[in-house]
């Protein structure tokens, strides 16, 4: 056995892979996954192997942690998935032969603690689209999936228990930094997410932008600023240079809206600017809203928004799996539905006909707030990696520029995140969408193409098929608000 691990890892550290083309290399990263999930397999059956022989559950960790060389947390996570698959064979198999990866495994770990491993293991249709999707995409199935298998006690209970661990704190660490760490349940935190965005891209635009050049903050600069100015409070100049430096993360650079770089020095004071917000500073009088960088006040951002989305049975209580989430955030208990609709704008969107102004033909390339609230219901977020809206731009399948000239339609849009949008553009691709709703991005002749840096695959098809799928549940439309 061990021999064979020697031979295995030989030959793959001798062998040429400049040398493949890319046909080989698409080849050999199959071959890849295949090796590592039989190996994430192999890892587990002797994790288990461990816990049963030695310190009842203790083992298995302390194992990969000190023959593995991961860390105490990683050697944690690999030890519940190990204990989790002697109970799940079905999703044990699936990735011994590779179908699934280890991520696809945690997510179905995850969703049989919320429900059992026997429910998981059970449920052929769950393990064949873990299968089909990406393991972000998949990750969000199994939630979707662990909801609905909830019952409104189950949901109510979780909702407490996550308000209840709530948490934040505040320290100043040996460089005299000033630290600040929270916990809170997933309806605060789509709250405060919101308005950290909001005012975050406000501020790069009041930065110049993609032109702002050394003006322009880095992603984490803009965030501490808006936080900042979310509680009133006007960030201090910045008085000294900075070094330079080239933002961490992967694909992001000048031409990725929303994000920036860091430029260099900034020699000038960052911009006074408070956020549009009541109540986070314990005040109820409304503050000053961030402006442009005319110092026009600007309506909140559509990105940015709160959107709850909630089929109409969820609403009057006739299906109570019937979808209600916070896209990009979660799927809230009817409580919080019905407390959020008292003090909310409510939006019906009808998804039979064309019976709002979701048809705007060539009209306007931009999208109207009701063509971005009936994306978020329908796409619930970037269709290929499925990042929150927040973190999204409504793109044209057919492009809406010449020669093209695709209409802004809402059978012709698709929610897709920043980093993905920038891909699809650059390496000029078409989104198309299979028969089992996933989406895949191709180039012109139909051959998939490479994948940015955050891995998935997707892609729509055009036509009131496009436009149903993924929003409608059993009868009526959705109700957002």
């Amino acid at each position: 056995m061990f021999e064979a691990f020697k031979t295995f890892t030989y030959a793959l550290n001798s062998s040429d892979v400049g040398s493949l083309g890319r046909a080989g290399l698409d080849e050999a990263a199959g071959w890849v996954k295949r090796a590592r999930s039989a190996l994430d397999a192999y890892e587990a059956r002797l994790l288990a192997a461990a816990n049963r022989a030695f310190d009842g559950g203790a083992a298995g960790a302390e194992l990969v942690r000190t023959a593995g060389g991961c860390s105490q947390r990683e050697a944690r996570r690999r030890a519940r998935r190990a204990e989790a698959l002697v109970e799940m064979p079905e999703v044990a198999g699936a990735l011994a032969e590779g179908d699934i990866t280890a991520e696809h495994a945690d997510a179905l770990v995850r969703a049989a603690e919320a429900t059992s491993a026997e429910a998981v293991d059970a449920d052929s249709a769950l393990l064949a689209k873990a299968k089909s999707l990406p393991a972000d995409l998949a990750a969000r199935a199994a939630a979707d999936w662990a909801h609905r298998q909830q019952s409104i006690e189950d949901r109510e209970a979780k909702f407490c228990r996550q308000r209840e661990l709530r948490s934040h704190r505040t320290w100043t660490d040996a460089d005299g930094m000033f630290n600040t760490r929270g916990r809170f349940d997933p309806v605060t935190g789509a709250h405060i997410r919101s308005v950290i965005d909001d005012v975050s891209n406000r501020l790069y635009e009041a930065d110049g932008g993609r032109d702002g050049g050394d003006r322009v903050r880095t992603w984490d600069q803009r965030n501490a600023d808006a936080l900042a100015a979310a509680l009133g409070i006007t960030p201090a100049p910045v008085r000294h240079p900075a070094p330079k430096s080239v933002s961490k993360e992967p694909g992001l650079g000048a031409s990725a809206p929303g994000r920036g770089v860091a430029r260099g020095s900034a020699s000038a004071p960052l911009a006074a600017t408070t956020a549009p917000v009541t109540g986070p500073a314990g005040r109820n009088e409304r503050q000053q809203p961030v402006t442009g960088p005319a110092g026009r006040a600007k309506p909140p951002s559509l990105r940015n928004q709160v959107l709850v989305v909630a089929h109409t049975d969820a609403i009057t209580g006739a299906d109570p799996a019937a979808r209600c989430e916070i896209p990009g955030t979660g799927p809230i208990p009817r409580s919080e539905l019905e407390r959020l609709a008292c003090e909310s704008d409510l939006f019906g969107v009808l998804f039979d006909g064309k019976g709002l102004p979701l048809w705007h033909g060539r009209k306007t390339r931009s999208v109207s707030p009701q063509q971005w609230r009936a994306l978020v219901a329908r796409d619930r977020g970037c269709v290929l990696c499925g990042a929150g809206p927040s973190y999204c731009h409504a793109h044209h399948i057919i492009p809406w520029t010449p020669p093209a000239e695709g209409p802004t339609d809402i059978d012709n849009l698709v929610l897709v995140c920043n980093r993905h949008h920038h891909h699809i553009h650059q390496h000029n691709l078409t989104l198309t969408r299979a028969p089992d709703g996933s989406w895949t991005a191709s180039t012109p002749n139909r051959q998939r193409a490479a994948r940015p840096a955050s891995g998935p695959r997707g892609s729509p098809k055009t036509g009131a098929e496009g436009l149903s799928s993924g929003a409608q549940g059993k009868g009526g439309g959705p109700t957002e608000f």
